[in-house]
C-alpha cells in the first residue's frame, strides 16, 4: 500500500507542473493574440503613410494609375499655385478665429459651472449635448438654422426684430464665420470641460492668501487663476488647433468649400484634387503639406509647455 501511495504521490508530483505549463503556454498564446493588433495597427498606419509620402514624388492620377517619379514637381507646383494658398489663408483665418473664440467661451462657461449655481448638474449634462453630436449631424443642422432665406430659423428671428436677411453660409463673407459659429457649438463644451476640471484642481491656499492680503476678486482671477491655468490652456488649445487645421466634416456637411471658393480649406483642396480631379498626388500633397503645418503648431506648444515647466520648476 506505501509503495502505491509513493508511485501515486510521484505521479502527481509530475502532472502539476505539466498542467501549469500547459496553461502558461495558453496565458502567454492569449497575451500575444491580444497584443497582436496593438502591433500591427500601428505598422499599417506607418506603411500609409510612407506609402502617401512616396505617392507626392510620382505623377499618380486615378485614371492612368502610376506613370512615374517627377521629384519635387508636385510640391512646387503647389507652391505656386494660387489657389493652394487661398486654401492655406482660409484654413488659418478659420483656426485664428476658431480656437480663441473656443478658448475665451469655454472659460466663461467653466467658470460659471464651477460655481454653486441652482441645477448645477442640468446644466453640466446639457453642456455635454454638442459634445455627443456627430459633427456631420450638427453641421446639417446648423445649415437648416442658418438658410439664407426668410425660411431660415435665424433669418426669421432677425427680420422680426427689424434686422435684415443675411446669407450666412451662403455668402462669400459671412461663410467662414459662420463656419466657426458652428464649430464654436460643436467644442466649446470640450474647452470648458477640460478647464473645469482645472478650476476644480487648483490648491485653496493661495486664494486665502489673497483673501488675507485684501485682493479683490478681479486680482485673484488675473494674478491666480488665469496663471494656474496655463497648462489646461495650452493642453486644450493644442487639441483645438490640430482640430481646427484638419476641419473638414463641418465644412463638408455645409458649404462643401463654397460659396465659390470662399471656406475651401486645405482638406477641402484634398478632397476636389483627389476624387474630383483624379489627380491623387497633388491630393496626398496638399494632405502631407497640412500634416507638416500641424506638425509645427504641436511642436511650438510642446515647447512652450516645457518651458513653461522649467520656469515653474526654477
Amino acid at each position: 500500500m506505501q509503495a502505491e501511495a509513493a508511485i501515486h504521490g510521484r505521479d502527481k508530483s509530475v502532472a502539476l507542473p505539466a498542467a501549469r505549463s500547459a496553461r502558461e503556454a495558453r496565458e502567454k498564446r492569449l497575451a500575444l493574440a491580444l497584443l497582436l493588433p496593438s502591433v500591427l495597427i500601428p505598422m499599417l498606419l506607418m506603411l500609409a503613410f510612407l506609402f502617401g509620402i512616396a505617392m507626392t514624388f510620382t505623377q499618380w492620377r486615378l485614371t492612368t494609375g502610376f506613370v512615374g517619379f517627377i521629384g519635387l514637381s508636385n510640391y512646387v507646383e503647389l507652391l505656386t499655385r494660387g489657389d493652394f494658398w487661398h486654401a492655406l489663408a482660409m484654413t488659418l483665418k478659420f483656426t485664428l478665429i476658431d480656437v480663441p473664440v473656443e478658448l475665451a467661451l469655454g472659460l466663461g462657461l467653466a467658470l460659471l459651472l464651477n460655481e454653486k449655481l441652482k441645477g448645477l448638474r442640468f446644466w453640466r449634462t446639457l453642456l455635454i449635448l454638442p459634445l455627443m453630436t456627430p459633427p456631420v449631424v450638427g453641421s446639417l443642422l446648423w445649415k437648416v438654422i442658418m438658410r439664407p432665406t426668410g425660411a431660415g430659423i435665424l433669418n426669421h428671428m432677425l427680420m422680426s426684430v427689424g434686422f435684415p436677411m443675411q446669407g450666412f453660409l451662403g455668402d462669400p463673407n459671412q461663410a467662414i464665420l459662420s463656419l466657426v459659429a458652428i464649430d464654436v457649438w460643436l467644442y466649446t463644451p470640450f474647452v470648458a470641460t477640460i478647464l473645469l476640471a482645472g478650476l476644480q484642481s487648483l490648491p485653496r491656499d493661495p486664494y486665502e492668501a489673497a483673501l488675507v492680503d485684501g485682493a479683490s476678486a478681479w486680482q485673484a482671477f488675473r494674478h491666480i487663476t488665469l496663471p494656474l491655468l496655463i497648462p489646461y490652456f495650452i493642453v486644450v488649445g493644442f487639441f483645438r488647433a490640430i482640430d481646427s487645421l484638419n476641419v473638414f466634416d463641418t465644412i463638408y456637411g455645409t458649404t462643401t468649400g463654397g460659396p465659390g471658393d470662399a471656406s475651401r480649406v486645405l482638406n477641402m483642396m484634398a478632397l476636389e484634387e483627389g476624387f474630383n480631379w483624379y489627380n491623387l498626388s497633388i491630393g496626398i500633397t496638399v494632405t502631407v503639406f497640412l500634416w507638416a503645418l500641424c506638425m509645427v503648431v504641436g511642436y511650438t506648444l510642446f515647447r512652450h509647455v516645457q518651458r513653461e515647466r522649467q520656469g515653474g520648476m526654477a
